[in-house]
């Protein structure tokens, strides 16, 4: 390569970065977000703020930056999670409907390293996800993970 291209990829390297990482973690855990478990949760009220804040908006899955190819913001995030392949972990389901257990979304956010096969803990560079808010995504995933 010359310098001109290693100097362009490193640019757009540090572009994708910048995009999706949040170096400074806010001294709130929950990203003003409650921090309950819910007993039965909907996607659009429970689940949706949680991808909103913690995934799309100021992260990796919004419509511009899509990492991994997911967009998770609002309207498109069911499409992108429910029985769709795992791009990081092929022959995993990002979301199975009823089995919290077997989706790759739950591993992904949980802190069993192990059970992520080398993948890093997403939100990637940031705080993450609450006990509440991983058992109420699991929740609403076994639950049947409808679009509601």
């Amino acid at each position: 390569m010359t310098r001109v291209q290693l100097t362009s990829a490193a640019a757009v390297l540090a572009t994708l970065l910048a995009a999706c990482v949040d170096f400074e973690a806010p001294e709130d855990p929950t990203f003003g977000l409650p921090d309950v478990l819910v007993e039965e949760p909907s996607l659009a009220r429970d689940v949706q703020p949680i991808l909103d804040k913690r995934c799309a908006f100021g992260g990796c899955h919004s419509a511009t930056t899509r990492q991994a190819g997911l967009v998770l913001v609002s309207g498109a995030s069911h499409g992108a999670l429910v029985g769709r392949p795992a791009r990081l972990n092929p022959g995993d389901t990002l979301v199975i409907p009823g089995a919290a257990s077997r989706s790759w979304l739950m591993k992904m956010v949980g802190r069993d390293a192990a059970a992520r096969s080398g993948v890093s803990r997403m939100p990637l560079a940031a705080a993450p996800l609450t006990a509440n808010q991983i058992a109420t995504i699991a929740r609403w995933i076994d639950r049947g993970a409808t679009r509601e």
